[in-house]
């Protein structure tokens, strides 16, 4: 059953129910300044070496100051694995990055982080993650769902603790 699902969460095309988009948003304390957080998530091909699952990342574009602002991604996703390209956008008077999806095996995917100091060597990290799969309607049932918000879980979870754990060692 779970191969069957695997194979199919990012199938598009005849069959299939409407998009089930799934979002989450949790939060962490990183003992570690903003600006350093945020050279950790700017450092897009360092991150096969430690975020959870990505096999893969290619940054695609980069603005004025060299931030990617296209980054295509390579996920682990126990089963298949997973292809997307994200836009990314740099609200800096927010300490905020936030993506929206431009293409790939998934019907949409966005999130944001925002960085909130709370003193110079500790920052509140908050993770927000939304993503539309694309299911089959004879797949679409409460077991369904319940296994698609326990992978949300474990992506917003590995993310902020992945996060937390490279600066860390960084610092």
């Amino acid at each position: 059953m779970i191969y069957f699902l695997a194979e199919f969460v990012t199938s598009k095309g005849c069959g299939m129910a409407d998009a089930s988009k799934a979002g989450l948003t949790d939060s962490i304390i990183i003992d570690a300044s903003v600006n350093a957080i945020m050279e950790t998530l700017l450092d897009f091909e360092s991150y096969p070496d430690w975020m959870s699952g990505v096999v893969e990342v290619e940054v695609i574009k980069r603005d004025k100051k060299k931030r990617g602002t296209q980054v295509r991604y390579v996920v682990d996703a126990i089963l298949t694995k997973v292809n997307y390209t994200l836009d990314y956008t740099y609200k800096e008077k927010e300490n905020k990055i936030e993506t929206a999806y431009v293409e790939g095996d998934l019907d949409d995917c966005s999130s944001w982080y925002k960085l909130e100091a709370l003193d110079d060597d500790r920052t509140e990290v908050t993770y927000h993650y939304e993503v539309a799969y694309s299911i089959p309607r004879a797949l679409l049932n409460p077991l369904t769902k319940r296994l698609l918000k326990s992978v949300d879980k474990r992506v917003m979870n590995s993310s902020l603790n992945d996060l937390k754990k490279r600066c860390v060692l960084e610092s």
